[in-house]
């Protein structure tokens, strides 16, 4: 009986990881060398958030910018622009898709 329960703990505990993977797994984005922005394209899921990641020197200016074909994906604060002064380190923004399907965007980051 214990290890049957055992057993259904960890298969539920694994559905539960795989079906939460996207809200772990982030997008690194890369500015070529020599460039001040960079443009990240894809597809996101109706009703998804997805991460993205940069590394930045402390105190410059980050902005950025999404757009997608029905105007359904914005960022964390519910604008399609956002901009701020960065911390130290890794610097993360987020997006969602507010519509019921999915939809492809554009994420341009600039910084200076």
């Amino acid at each position: 009986m214990l290890n049957k329960i055992t057993t259904q703990i960890v298969m539920l505990t694994m559905v539960l990881l795989l079906m939460n993977s996207h809200l772990v797994a982030q997008t690194r984005i890369r500015f070529r060398t020599g460039s001040t922005s960079a443009t990240v394209s894809g597809r996101i899921a109706a009703g998804a958030r997805r991460s993205f990641v940069l590394k930045a020197l402390p105190g410059q200016y980050l902005s950025a910018t999404i757009s997608s074909r029905n105007g359904c994906v914005v960022f964390g604060n519910g604008g399609t622009s956002t901009s701020y002064t960065t911390r130290l380190g890794y610097n993360y923004i987020y997006i969602t898709n507010n519509c019921g399907g999915a939809t492809s965007f554009s994420l341009t980051v600039s910084i200076s």
